[in-house]
């Protein structure tokens, strides 16, 4: 069930603030009916299964900042077609960020359509 829908993202859910937000604007957009919120330690643990299947789908990677693991792992996977958003890339700064509905609100603002 981690892999079904038309449209799925993939949240880096580091421990950082910006990995927070991500992880929860992810949460955000499947709550909103958006999108199907996957895991993506899938990908990252090599489950062909998930891999394939998300290599059909409309795919959005929501990483918090340019170190972008999210992106790393499935670009090692050979992923080509999908949308890609990195939080630090909307003026939020990487621990100086406070983890607020205000602020997944307005992350989720700017992603909500992609």
């Amino acid at each position: 069930m981690c892999d079904t829908g038309d449209k799925i993202v993939l949240a880096c859910s580091g421990a950082s603030d910006v990995g927070c937000i991500s992880d929860k604007v992810a949460r955000s957009l499947q709550v909103a009916g958006k999108r199907k919120m996957s895991c993506l330690a899938l990908v990252g643990a090599g489950i062909q299964k998930s891999i394939d299947n998300f290599k059909t789908k409309d795919l959005l990677v929501i990483d918090g900042c340019p170190i972008a693991c999210g992106r790393r792992i499935v670009k090692k996977h050979d992923f080509a077609n999908y949308k890609h958003v990195v939080i630090t890339d909307y003026g939020f700064k990487k621990g100086e960020t406070p983890v607020s509905d205000k602020t997944v609100i307005e992350v989720l603002s700017k992603v909500v359509e992609l």
